[in-house]
């Protein structure tokens, strides 16, 4: 069992590496170096961990007789899919082989979409999907 503490501090892993692979890329030869890629895949796979965490507030929050809650819940679920399918597309282009970026300002532009897209859904679990979890005492 997870914590919302633990949950929490992987989201601020998530955006601390985030802000940190930001700062990487405006170089354009830091783009395809090992450790960027490395870094990059440290990213993806903590955010893939944390939303697989996520399943089991929904799954609790799912059985609540509230429909706002469950519905609250389906918009989480449907917006995980929507991102992990954007993120999905996002690795074909350019995280094959590590990343080999043509065009940097293109890169740049979808990396920092990508980011920030997976920033607000941070920043809506920690406003929204938690303190509901925590009305209805469930525990992460």
């Amino acid at each position: 069992m997870v914590s919302f503490d633990e949950l929490n501090e992987q989201n601020h892993q998530i955006g601390e590496l985030a802000k940190i692979l930001t700062y990487l890329f405006q170089d354009r030869e830091m783009c395809d170096t090992d450790i960027a890629c490395e870094l990059f895949e440290r990213y993806m796979d903590k955010f893939d961990a944390h939303m697989n965490k996520n399943k089991r507030i929904y799954s609790q929050l799912l059985s609540n007789n509230d429909s706002s809650t469950r519905t609250t819940v389906h918009r989480f679920i449907e917006g995980e899919k929507e991102i992990k399918r954007l993120f999905k597309r996002y690795a074909e282009k350019w995280c094959k082989r590590g990343q080999r970026v043509g065009n940097h300002g293109e890169f740049i532009q979808e990396t920092d979409d990508m980011f920030n897209l997976i920033w607000n859904r941070i920043q809506a679990e920690s406003e929204q999907l938690y303190p509901l979890a925590r009305r209805n005492d469930i525990a992460a």
